[in-house]
């Protein structure tokens, strides 16, 4: 009779380790719980707090509704609406949309010609159109665009005067002013 027995042919489990091992992922998972636990209970807390005030102001506005405010007056009521027509008409001059003038006259612009500057005047609702154009060609064909365009057509010429850039060349200064431009 022959007997095999192999001791390396059987796993070897080691408990000790095992039992370490769950004892420390029980020992997290307890300290888990308490952290949750305490996190609810603060929670539960300020829960309490916005319901003590949320009744608090259930009662205030129970109490509010059945009188008449006692701050009203005619004197009052019109200095507010006249705080209310000083705010309509800054909702209502603020209606007019500066990018579409602005890609009006990038449309209206010809190549030769530059603007330096746009100074908008809200009392007579004109603009002012400070520009340096490389020739007088190129400054008559701006105007006449100007001119020929339904929107813009009430465009002026204020000043012209032939000036230099810094590299010499010359160049044509001009101001238009645009009225009814908005």
């Amino acid at each position: 009779m022959e007997f095999c027995l192999n001791l390396a042919s059987r796993v070897y489990l080691d408990r000790r380790s095992v039992r370490r091992w769950l004892l420390l992922i029980g020992g997290l998972l307890g300290v888990l719980l308490a952290v949750n636990l305490l996190y609810g209970y603060r929670n539960l807390q300020q829960l309490r707090l916005v319901d003590a005030q949320l009744a608090e102001l259930d009662s205030k506005l129970a109490a509010q509704r059945g009188r008449v405010p006692s701050t009203y007056s005619p004197e009052r009521f019109s200095q507010v609406m006249g705080q209310i027509a000083v705010a309509n008409q800054i909702i209502d001059a603020d209606q007019f949309r500066w990018t579409a003038m602005l890609g009006r006259l990038e449309e209206l612009l010809p190549d030769k010609v530059a603007i330096r500057s746009l100074q908008p005047n809200f009392a007579d609702r004109s603009l002012q159109v400070s520009a340096v154009a490389r020739d007088v060609e190129a400054m008559t064909k701006l105007l006449d665009a100007l001119l020929g365009s339904a929107d813009l057509s009430q465009a002026y010429l204020l000043n012209q005067a032939l000036a230099e850039q810094a590299d010499g060349e010359p160049v044509v200064q001009f101001s238009v002013v645009i009225r009814k431009a908005f």
